[in-house]
């Protein structure tokens, strides 16, 4: 089937794949309906990365894991010859807070957050404290608003306070370090960073992300060395193909429009859809103000 479908490439919709944590909420994000008797704490859009595959939702390659799609498909569906190649090498996901703040975490690897939702005076944690002894008092936090975008550098210790949506994406394949958990004794979390990873006190390395305007309708969040961010928020968006893409509603809806084998297909809130760099160009309509994020390696990953 894949082999017959490879002339018929067309944008894959992608299966939300849930996690229950001890920090999360029974209140999925604002976009699910939940099993009120779990506590959901992470819902990934697309991966394949720590274990998870993200599953097709639509057409004939419904049910089928992604590598799998990418193995037959292979660089029709990533980029051009020449560049980056399988495995998915982006992950995007929901994380989401109950009444207690995530883990305070190091990762290997720079991570985009886009601030969903908020609750009384929410904050982010960004770096820590050298002259505090322990943690979670070394973390420095920062109050955050919806709407709001940052770039977390690799080796920057990271958290998210009680109340929080956010919509995370970064590299797949890349480290992970739990440095407190509030769950646990604290003794265990007992934790001295490197000191690479101490920030200075009035210089944090956390980069807050505004649009700018791009001529093609396309607003530039993030153009780092190994993934671009790109926000939507007009009505109407036209694209040349040529490059892979994830796209991520987050309000308003919108159709996209192709040359695939699906050239009509709703674009729905709390779901990614992968666009294959072999799809060619597309467009995306909306008539209530669509507001997504267009997720893509960078030109030279």
């Amino acid at each position: 089937m894949l082999g017959e479908l490879k002339t018929q490439i067309y944008p894959l919709t992608l299966t939300a794949i849930m996690a229950e944590k001890i920090w999360g909420r029974r209140q999925a994000s604002p976009f699910y309906e939940a099993d009120p008797q779990a506590v959901w704490g992470e819902i990934f859009l697309a991966i394949k990365d720590f274990g998870l595959t993200s599953l097709v939702a639509n057409g004939p390659l419904s049910g089928k894991p992604i590598h799998q799609i990418g193995q037959a498909w292979g660089q029709e569906l990533i980029n051009p010859p020449g560049t980056i190649k399988w495995p998915l090498p982006l992950t995007v996901w929901l994380e989401r807070t109950g009444d207690k703040p995530g883990p305070i975490r190091v990762k290997s690897g720079p991570e985009f957050w886009r601030v969903l939702t908020t609750g009384p005076e929410s904050w982010i944690g960004a770096g820590e404290d050298p002259n505090q002894p322990t943690w979670p008092q070394r973390l420095r936090r920062r109050l955050v608003d919806p709407g709001e975008n940052y770039l977390f550098p690799a080796g920057l210790p990271q958290s998210m306070g009680p109340g929080l949506t956010v919509l995370k994406a970064g590299l797949s394949k890349i480290g992970l370090e739990t440095l407190y958990d509030w769950e646990r004794r604290q003794d265990i979390w007992d934790y001295q960073s490197d000191p690479g990873y101490q920030i200075p006190i009035n210089d944090e390395p956390l980069a807050i992300l505004e649009p700018s305007p791009s001529g093609e309708g396309l607003y530039p969040l993030l153009q780092g060395p190994k993934f671009e961010v790109h926000q939507l928020t007009t009505t109407f968006q036209n694209f040349s193909g040529g490059r892979f893409s994830i796209i991520c509603p987050i309000s308003g809806q919108g159709r996209l429009i192709s040359s695939g084998l699906y050239p009509n297909l709703r674009l729905r809130l709390g779901s990614a859809t992968l666009i294959p760099a072999g799809l060619g160009s597309h467009t995306i309509i909306s008539n209530s103000c669509l507001t997504a994020l267009l997720f893509t390696p960078s030109k030279d990953a």
